[in-house]
């Protein structure tokens, strides 16, 4: 009789005890757990791929995504994530307090008000150290401008020693852009892109691949779109970085209500495209050892 009261009253304490360890666990849980939204005009592969990667790299994690034609219940305390730089009808940046943009410009970014954004260009700090590894010499790097303020925007990031490698030319001091190639490329080992959509535009790329091969120079950059067009090499921030990137963010402003600053991404990889390597007789590490030897020098400057 003692031992079934004994049994009873220890029973009577104990449930109770695991029944309130268990709703803390799933309370800690749900707590742990943050909901991110997708945002864009239209569903997209992109979206299904970048909804697919975020899966991977933080499952802890609520998924959603919303689009003009099926429009997701955005909470106050969920992430917004702006795919791209057209904001739908159905959304308002501005008075949503988490938004996040992705896959946009540092340009794009500007326009938008956002809390914090992942420029989607590589920063041109990183691709005159890709430049160096690949193209080895002592002559100087050319680089295409538009301008005074682009000249300025594009040199900003990078120190006394890359600019003193650079041979920077201005397209608006030439008449036309064969002018502005011929002195960019006269006494330089390569031509150094950059995300300027004026400069390296559909209508203008083929001229400046032909001109600079013509003179067995090799175009580093701008992004990942022009290998296919015949540069030479490119880092570049994929869909697994741009996620990995996103949930930096999110757990640092979960941590300390801070936000991780707008800019480049800090994960990437080195791409190159062999048949323009083969062209040239130009020798290439394999891609592990480019990425690590970027790392090293990039950790150096």
């Amino acid at each position: 009789m003692i031992t079934l009261l004994k049994s009873f009253l220890v029973a009577l304490i104990i449930t109770p005890l695991l029944a309130l360890k268990l709703t803390l666990a799933v309370a800690e849980e749900v707590a742990a757990q943050d909901t991110l939204v997708l945002i864009a005009e239209n569903d997209s592969p992109l979206l299904s791929r970048l909804l697919s990667n975020l899966k991977d790299a933080a499952p802890e994690n609520i998924y959603k995504i919303s689009t003009s034609r099926a429009p997701a219940q955005l909470a106050d305390d969920d992430y917004a994530v702006l795919v791209g730089s057209k904001v739908p009808a159905h959304f308002e940046p501005q008075t949503h307090k988490k938004t996040i943009a992705v896959f946009v410009s540092e340009e794009q970014a500007s326009q938008l008000q956002v809390k914090t954004s992942i420029w989607v260009e590589p920063p041109l700090s990183r691709q005159l150290t890709l430049a160096n590894l690949v193209v080895p010499g002592d002559k100087r790097i050319g680089l295409l401008v538009n301008g005074e303020a682009d000249k300025n925007k594009q040199l900003e990031g990078l120190s006394n020693l890359q600019k003193q490698q650079l041979k920077v030319v201005d397209l608006a001091e030439h008449q036309n852009i064969n002018q502005a190639l011929y002195h960019v490329l006269k006494n330089t080992r390569l031509l150094l892109g950059t995300y300027n959509q004026e400069i390296y535009s559909p209508a203008n790329i083929k001229n400046i691949l032909i001109t600079s091969y013509r003179q067995q120079k090799v175009l580093i950059g701008p992004s990942r779109a022009y290998l296919k067009a015949g540069s030479f090499a490119t880092s570049y921030s994929n869909l697994t970085h741009i996620s990995q990137r996103l949930i930096d963010i999110i757990k640092q402003h979960k941590a300390d209500s801070s936000w991780i600053s707008s800019g480049y991404n800090p994960y990437y990889r080195v791409l190159y495209n062999k048949q323009v390597a083969r062209s040239l007789n130009l020798p290439v590490m394999s891609n592990k050892q480019l990425e690590q030897n970027m790392a090293e020098l990039m950790g150096e400057q």
